[in-house]
């Protein structure tokens, strides 16, 4: 123990006196470490604790899925979930739940309020019970008798300030009285975003519905159940299912998945797991830095070997010495890279939107826990070992004869050596490239999806979301009153150049915008199980002019277009090209919420058959599509609806807007809150930013990487340099000129460059195409990305070499001949 103490203390002598190579090692140690530490907190976060509950590995959500058409999660149809309460046997419960946005009026200012309507046992299965009152009642999923309604902890502290007298209370829900009968637990929130909870009451016509698919199922696996177990079972029910409802059911497949894995998605496991390979590849370069800095600390120390080879002390020891010094640089960055990834999850925390942080699983639990500290423990391990073994292996095979001619210069280690010192620097280069190139990839990705919505200047664009109460806006006279009301007095303002409604906008819930299903009257579906989807808005006919959508064939929708006359839409051109190939659409009917293969006039009056009167150009409603999705647009004084955005096109600064905007409707109707009030461009950057996020992060990695490659190959060739003092001046005392040593060290620096991005290049393509899925606004083979940053990359490397070169083509003969 006395001799591993000694050791250490004089590494840290040898490691202050060098304190220049010391400080470079710390610092690019501290980059390394400090970028993983903050990548495993949010890699914690979001892919091992999303779900806060105990059993949260027994729980299995069992959503549907149709791959053809790029849909991974989807809800499941009511009679489906009353087949499996009935039939499965691997689960000993099943529970249910749907999102719901309500009105809260009658005790305060009217507020939107995020809602579920859940089974009675959810809240039990998932090990949870009220804080006050309690949960719901069986009996109370009966429609008719669910009229309860429970708090989440944050809207019962922020609406009512903590009353401790809440119990018992009446609450008007879209202007249904409701009965306060409970509050949840502090930071209780499931399903996400939830301030709220309705009883899940299901009428005897939708339970028998296959059609419609919005209910969210989990089920709780039996004692001795394996996840696999309960998956084979359910899938096989599925498939029974599909063979049984081909109409409803086929080409949907029954995707089992526990409900962590569920919680966070796909594509934040897999951006996730890609920015976790980033800050790998970050250490591993840091950690090539360290390796170049010992080698040449070493062979200054080549002497000192010796002689404690001479004395007896064996090549563990040396080996154990250089490990050491390794490991306390290692430590020493990791004490700083814990500020930096301090510093780092307080960014990535403080900007992001409230708005958007709440529908994230696991954000609330992103911090530097005692997994974090314990994950930089082991990585200062692993770096210290990574960095310093090639080092001190080297290190121990010192030969005293060769120790003692010229320092060593020329003899087999000092070949060695440098042949390593090259390796890492083509490594350093190459993994760099790898970096460069997915940020290229990510931030380029970016831009696109921000570029693709300029054609209608969302800049000047103000939105808002409200929903009329059914209980207050029963009949459709009603509906068309309160909206011709609005639209009139929101085109009265001033500022405002033009206003309309329409169901969504684009990028508008997180750009998962919903599709319908929908039927061609003259083209039914021959193939059972087909499927046809349509983004279906019901809209005012400015939102062509607001938006910018142009007029391709036929009409626009205009405000003759009323409840009394013949029921028109128009369709986007991708509908047209998909289903109307080589036709005119115009004059062919279509019909919303009804089976494709139905042409039928049964449900007439829901599901009525619409005339196609117009053809226009696509908007990109959804980043998560690469391709535009077909689209319907439907007047509202048709086809009112309950819930619906308001678009208003501003002559100046859109925001100034919204206190007019709030007064005009309240005119209308007090009681009716507005929610998701904000600028056009801030509800797509809203939309992205988990892309944004992303980008930016692979970014500044790819710049780390840049810095410490170019400091790599800075400090290979500077080393060599010095080593090759004596070669550069034996050659300028038998003529070679200033330009010849420049071309020489240059040539030498640049032949590792171009090698390590030969190496680098395809392994960056290969990534890149692995990376297709998760690009949606630029391809794989993107020129600046795989030309622009190469270059970029080359030019660093070029100066880095150049720096070097030029104090070698300055060295005096005399003093080089001298040089040890």
């Amino acid at each position: 123990m006395f001799s591993l103490l000694q050791d250490v203390r004089f590494g840290v002598r040898m490691l202050a006196k060098h304190r220049l190579a010391t400080l470079v090692s710390i610092v690019a140690l501290a980059l390394g470490i400090g970028a993983n530490t903050a990548m495993f907190s949010l890699a914690e976060a979001f892919l091992l604790h999303p779900a806060p509950f105990e059993n949260a590995n027994r729980i299995v959500a069992l959503v549907d899925a149709r791959p053809q058409q790029n849909i991974d999660m989807n809800g499941i149809a009511p009679a489906t979930f009353f087949d499996w309460r009935k039939g499965a046997h691997s689960f000993d419960q099943f529970a249910a739940y749907a999102w719901h946005e309500v009105n809260l009026t009658g005790d305060g200012q009217p507020e939107k309020v995020q809602t579920f309507h859940i089974s009675a046992n959810l809240f039990a299965m998932l090990g949870v019970s009220p804080q006050m009152g309690r949960a719901f009642l069986p009996e109370e999923e009966e429609p008719g008798k669910d009229q309860e309604i429970v708090l989440g902890h944050g809207f019962w502290e922020q609406r009512y300030a903590s009353d401790p007298h809440i119990i018992g209370r009446s609450v008007k829900v879209d202007g249904k009285s409701y009965t306060i009968v409970g509050v949840m637990p502090k930071g209780f929130d499931f399903p996400l975003p939830a301030e709220a909870w309705l009883p899940l009451s299901i009428s005897p016509k939708e339970r028998e519905s296959r059609q419609n698919r919005w209910l969210w199922v989990l089920g709780r696996l039996k004692p001795g159940i394996s996840f696999s177990t309960a998956s084979a079972e359910m899938q096989s029910i599925a498939q029974r299912q599909a063979e049984a409802y081909p109409d409803t059911n086929k080409g949907w497949e029954l995707r089992p998945l526990l409900l962590p894995q569920f919680m966070t998605g796909s594509l934040t496991r897999e951006y996730t797991m890609l920015l976790m390979g980033a800050v790998a590849f970050v250490l591993l370069i840091a950690c090539a830095d360290v390796a170049n800095v010992q080698f040449a600390r070493i062979s200054g120390r080549t002497n000192e070997f010796a002689v404690r080879t001479a004395l007896g002390g064996s090549g563990w020891r040396v080996i154990r010495q250089l490990l050491i010094e390794s490991l306390v640089l290692a430590a020493a960055g990791a004490a700083l890279g814990l500020l930096i990834a301090q510093w780092a999850i307080q960014m990535i925390l403080s900007h992001m939107p409230p708005d958007v942080a709440r529908f994230i699983a696991g954000w609330k639990t992103i911090s530097l826990d005692s997994n974090a500290y314990l994950f930089t423990l082991a990585i200062v391990v692993a770096s210290g070992i990574v960095s310093g073994i090639a080092p001190a292996l080297l290190a121990s095979r010192t030969n005293l004869a060769e120790a003692m001619k010229d320092s060593g210069r020329g003899s087999s280690v000092s070949h060695t050596r440098g042949r390593l010192r090259s390796a890492f620097a083509v490594a350093e280069i190459s993994l760099a490239l790898i970096l460069l190139v997915g940020a290229g990839l990510l931030v380029k990705n970016f831009q696109g999806l921000l570029n693709v919505n300029e054609s209608y200047s969302p800049r000047t664009l103000l939105t808002l979301n409200l929903t009329l109460p059914r209980a207050q806006y029963a009949t459709q006279p009603q509906q068309l009153a309160f909206f011709e009301q609005v639209l009139q007095r929101l085109n009265g303002v001033p500022g405002v150049q033009s206003a309309a409604i329409v169901t969504n906008v684009p990028y508008a819930n997180g750009g998962g915008v919903g599709e319908n299903t929908f039927s061609i009257r003259e083209h039914p579906a021959t193939k059972r199980g087909a499927q046809q989807d349509a983004i279906v808005e019901n809209m005012s006919p400015a939102y062509f002019r607001i938006m910018n959508i142009a007029l391709r064939d036929g009409r626009l929708l205009n405000d003759g277009d009323g409840a009394n006359t013949t029921k028109v839409v128009v369709i986007s051109e991708s509908l047209a090209r998909r289903y109307f190939p080589g036709e005119n659409p115009l004059g062919k009917h279509i019909s919303t919420g009804r089976n494709p293969a139905d042409t039928s006039d049964t449900g007439i009056a829901e599901h009525p058959w619409w005339t196609i009167v117009g053809v226009v150009n696509d908007l990109h409603y959804s980043w998560i599509n690469k391709e535009d999705i077909p689209t319907i647009y439907g007047s509202f004084r048709q086809w009112p609806p309950y819930y619906t955005f308001v678009v208003l096109r501003a002559v100046n600064e859109p925001s100034q807007l919204i206190p007019a905007v709030h007064a005009e409707i309240a005119a209308v109707d007090p009681e009716l809150p507005l929610y998701n009030i904000k600028p056009m461009d801030r509800l797509i950057s809203e939309s992205i930013i988990g892309i944004a996020y992303v980008a930016s992060m692979m970014a500044v990695l790819g710049v780390i990487a840049l810095i410490l490659a170019s400091v790599g190959v800075f400090g290979v060739m500077s080393y060599s340099v010095s080593e090759r003092a004596h070669e550069i001046g034996i050659r300028m005392s038998l003529g070679a000129q200033t330009t010849d040593i420049l071309r020489m060290v240059l040539r030498s620096g640049m032949t590792l460059t171009v090698l390590g991005l030969a190496i680098g290049l395809p392994i960056a393509f290969a990534l890149a195409r692995a990376l297709a899925a998760l690009l949606f606004g630029v391809e794989a083979t993107d020129p600046f990305s795989f030309i622009g940053l190469p270059l970029l990359l080359a030019a660093v490397a070029a100066l880095a070499c150049y720096l070097p070169a030029r104090r070698a083509a300055r060295l005096d003969p005399l003093k080089a001949l001298r040089y040890e």
